[in-house]
């Protein structure tokens, strides 16, 4: 029972952060803010810079629910995502496994409660303290895996819901210049997520129902133990990803018209 939670969970982190892949955005080419959100803007040499910093993420977050076109804010709460793929292998478990029809909801309640922005010469830092009150991610999973030469295949259902997430990101980007503007191309990013709680439902994890719940309760009453090893497989994963999407949104959007600087 536990290699097969502890199976569950590594296709539930995995595939999960790999969501991060599939959210491509077209964005347009914006060289000026439009005029309800530049009062938006920062001044580079404002004393109060980090707090304008973070009204201006946490509007952008708070915006997931409705879009903001003039910032080139899609709508993403909820979103939905037709089907990831994963094959991974490792000296614990190897495989591919699908999932489909996936929607996420909860990340327009995301609460930032500190930034801290510092600048040298043309390196960045952002550093982001947030609280994630719940986020809930369901939709179809099928994976074959191989343990020991052993097969275990698995067809269902799942719903995941993260409670009271304390996390910390860091922004590690450099400013250049292109068409007499200045951009900012991220070069590293850190999470450092603490959840408070999982719980997991899913069917199909054995053909057996009471098996399957079995599982299933095994793993919530065990997750913290697969937590750390769990996130740190998936850390090479998602965190490039998260970079190229940063970037893509960096790339259509000036840093100079989001913080002005000094005349």
């Amino acid at each position: 029972m536990q290699t097969n939670a502890c199976i569950f969970l590594v296709i539930l982190g995995l595939s999960g952060l790999s969501l991060t892949v599939s959210q491509q955005q077209q964005y347009k080419q914006i060289y000026e803010l439009p005029e309800h959100l530049k009062e938006m803007a920062c001044q580079e040499d404002d004393p109060a810079i980090n707090e304008c910093i973070r009204k201006g993420l946490q509007y952008g977050i708070d915006s997931l629910k409705t879009g903001e076109p003039g910032a080139n804010i899609p709508v993403m709460d909820p979103f939905h995502i037709n089907k990831v793929s994963y094959q991974f292998s490792n000296d614990f478990v190897k495989g591919k496994v699908s999932l489909r029809n996936i929607k996420i909801e909860g990340i327009s309640n995301i609460k930032l409660k500190k930034v801290d922005y510092s600048r040298k010469g043309n390196r960045l830092r952002t550093i982001v303290d947030m609280d994630i009150p719940r986020i809930t991610a369901e939709g179809n999973h099928k994976a074959d895996v191989l343990i020991n030469n052993v097969k275990i295949s698995s067809k269902g259902s799942f719903a995941v819901t993260l409670t009271n997430v304390v996390g910390k990101l860091t922004l590690h980007s450099e400013a250049y210049e292109r068409d007499g503007h200045e951009y900012a191309h991220p070069r590293k990013i850190t999470f450092e997520p603490d959840v408070g709680d999982m719980k997991l439902k899913a069917d199909g994890l054995l053909p057996e129902p009471a098996l399957n719940d079995a599982i299933v309760d095994f793993i919530n009453e065990n997750w913290r133990q697969f937590y750390k090893i769990l996130f740190t497989e998936a850390q090479s994963t998602w965190e490039p990803a998260l970079i190229t999407l940063v970037d893509d949104y960096s790339a259509y959007i000036p840093l100079d018209i989001l913080i002005v600087k000094k005349s």
